[in-house]
Formats: structure tokens, C-alpha cells, sequence
């Protein structure tokens, strides 16, 4: 029998960063100097993410002058689903129904994690090829300790869209 007990991420985070972390330390930012996301988290673990590039242009020009028009993935990552804690073992596990991104659709993705106190930060497993991992940093908005009714995701979209002040990604 699957516990009850409130999900230790339930509320609404407002992206912090998100970046591409190399193998030689150095990073990227795959979104743009200042990506925007949110992440809505039910008291169940139910979860809503969406992470947006900067508002930068959609293309860049390549070392001949050439335009190059950003990929889909390099402009958003939005999927749904249920997350869950592992304290034991640091990770946090996206059980992903559906995604932005198809070949995620119905997949558990299992990433490291860092929570410290509201801030949340987790790795996404290298893409095969690749020699950096992505890394979202995401800021707690509000107080953790007040439960998260299934209307709150409603009302964290709400004001994220009205401009209200969620907090600074």
C-alpha cells in the first residue's frame, strides 16, 4: 500500500538556473542566459514542469555567418507525471507520462539531487555522446510546510501567466 504522506517537494519552485555542466567544469547554457520555468508539485507527488529559453533569439549565426535555428528541445522542456524522493540514495525520480521531448513519454527518469532547505537541484543523465550533464536549479516559493491542494496548481500557473510575482527564476 503506496503511503500518504505529504511529497517533502509539494508546492510551486520557480526556476533558479539551468545549465549544461562539463566534464572539465566548464558550462553552457543551452536555454539562454536567463531560462524561466516553473514546477508544480501536489501533495501526492504529482508534478507539472515547464522550462522556457530566455527571451533571446531563436536562432544564432555559426562561425561562417551562417543562421542556425535553434532545435525544438533547445527552446522548452515540459512534461508531467508523478516525482518521487529517494533520501536514502539522493535521487530524485521523474515517473514522466508526457513529455515535450516523445522518446520521454512513459519513462521513470532517476537523477541526483541537492535539497537544501527551498532549493532544489538535480542532474539530468548525460545524453549518450555527450560530454556535460544539465543541471535546473529550482527556488521554493512560499512556505514548504503548508499542503498543497490539487486547486494550487491551478493558482501557481494562474499567477505565473497574470505576472503576478512568483518569484525571480
Amino acid at each position: 500500500m503506496e503511503s500518504m504522506m505529504t511529497s517533502p517537494l509539494a508546492g510551486t519552485w520557480t526556476l533558479k538556473s539551468a545549465y549544461d555542466l562539463h566534464k572539465d567544469g566548464s558550462k553552457t547554457f543551452g536555454f539562454g542566459s536567463k531560462p524561466t520555468g516553473i514546477l508544480i508539485v501536489g501533495a501526492q507527488g504529482e508534478y507539472s514542469l515547464q522550462v522556457f529559453r530566455s527571451n533571446e533569439p531563436t536562432f544564432a549565426v555559426d562561425e561562417h555567418g551562417a543562421r542556425k535555428e535553434f532545435k525544438p528541445a533547445e527552446l522548452a522542456s515540459t512534461h508531467y507525471g508523478h516525482v518521487k524522493l529517494d533520501t536514502q540514495a539522493h535521487t530524485v525520480t521523474f515517473q514522466i507520462d508526457q513529455s515535450y521531448i516523445q522518446r520521454w513519454n512513459s519513462t521513470a527518469q532517476v537523477r541526483p539531487y541537492t535539497l537544501t532547505g527551498d532549493e532544489l537541484s538535480y542532474q539530468v543523465p548525460p545524453q549518450p555522446g555527450s560530454d556535460s550533464v544539465a543541471v535546473s536549479v529550482w527556488q521554493r516559493v512560499g512556505n514548504p510546510h503548508v499542503s498543497v491542494s490539487k486547486g494550487s496548481m491551478e493558482q501557481g500557473l494562474a499567477m505565473r501567466h497574470s505576472g503576478t510575482d512568483v518569484g525571480t527564476p
